[in-house]
């Protein structure tokens, strides 16, 4: 395994790492996976060629680190410590993402590290309070690795210098189908799968979530199960959304993704998975949105979205002061043999 960089110009950098059957493809510009080929079959979406322009305008948050806080916040508000913080209103009346200066759009230091079986990229900069009004700054590194056995893992360092909220993720789209059709046919699976369920606001609202298994009395799901379901809770969500934009509970931290073609295997020490299926592809007005409703699926392992908001001084996302913060998620792909059943 080697790994080349290559200069675009805006100061994008691609580090492109090949691995035989394999190759994949990372940015300087927001730490974010470009592309990942399975012999030709690009796995993710994303441009290669033209990430110099493709990028920076993009509203999709391809491929891209995301934080402070990934996921939205409600009324762009929170409290902490008896202080209230107010955000960017980025999306609608919410923050999104952390904000129109979120760590997507940052060009991150790196070095990469050749190593037996595996070729690492640490990523690193700094989050300001003054951009994006959050509480303290946050010196983040970003580490991507991929290995040998088609494995790419993502790690997040981090270290505050007020009690804040960190709440990163990575904001990559898959696909595994070889025709880029859209991603309906995929089979999705855990030992736990629970739905939550979202407001108008696109917000939890209910605690418990909906178990599928008991819903389809099954454990492996296409997304069009989901999409046409009849369950009434369920309907009424993809009527709202147009399909999935969902945080999910999994078993053991782990589940899978595949269709006819490939597997995706994904660990995580993240309490939730947000599923989201690409609902809506019109926001972006350029030559370069070739995209459809449903041509990709994301599996953002983070906290559950406004978990500061939802469970106050018990959310999960609260980081302490000078306390490191430590996450780690894993995504593996391995083609299917010939027969294998989906």
């Amino acid at each position: 395994m080697f790994a080349k960089v290559e200069r675009q110009s805006n100061g994008i950098d691609l580090i492109k790492i090949d691995n035989e059957a394999t190759k994949i493809v990372f940015t300087n510009y927001g730490a974010r996976i470009v592309s990942w080929k399975y012999d030709d079959n690009n796995i993710v979406l994303g441009n290669v060629v033209e990430a110099d322009e493709f990028y920076q305008q993009n509203p999709f948050y391809f491929g891209a680190t995301v934080g402070r806080y990934g996921g939205r916040i409600a009324n762009a508000e929170f409290h902490l410590d008896g202080k209230t913080y107010r955000l960017d209103t980025n999306d609608g009346e919410n923050n999104i993402h952390g904000g129109f200066k979120g760590i997507d759009k940052c060009y991150f230091d790196y070095e990469i590290f050749e190593q037996v079986g595996q070729v690492k990229i640490v990523f690193s900069t700094t989050i300001q309070q003054s951009d994006d009004h959050f509480p303290g700054n946050i010196n983040l590194e970003v580490i991507h690795t991929y290995d040998v056995d088609h494995k790419w893992t993502i790690e997040y360092k981090a270290v505050a210098t007020e009690k804040t909220i960190f709440n990163p993720m990575n904001h990559v789209y898959f696909n595994l189908n070889r025709d880029n059709n859209v991603i309906d046919n995929h089979s999705i699976s855990s030992s736990v799968l629970k739905m939550h369920l979202l407001d108008n606001d696109h917000f939890v609202t209910k605690q418990e979530p909906l178990n599928l298994e008991s819903v389809f009395e099954r454990s492996q799901l296409q997304f069009k199960d989901i999409f046409n379901s009849e369950h009434h809770d369920i309907q009424e969500q993809m009527k709202q959304y147009g399909g999935l934009d969902h945080p999910f509970q999994i078993g053991e931290q782990g589940m899978t993704v595949e269709n006819k073609h490939f597997q995706l295997s994904v660990e995580t020490d993240m309490p939730n998975v947000v599923i989201f299926t690409f609902n809506d592809t019109t926001e972006w007005e350029s030559d370069f949105n070739i995209y459809k409703a449903h041509s990709g699926f994301t599996l953002e392992t983070q906290c559950i979205p406004n978990d500061i908001n939802l469970y106050g001084e018990n959310a999960p996302s609260i980081l302490e002061a000078n306390q490191p913060f430590y996450s780690k998620t894993s995504y593996k792909i391995a083609e299917k043999k010939s027969g294998e059943v989906e």
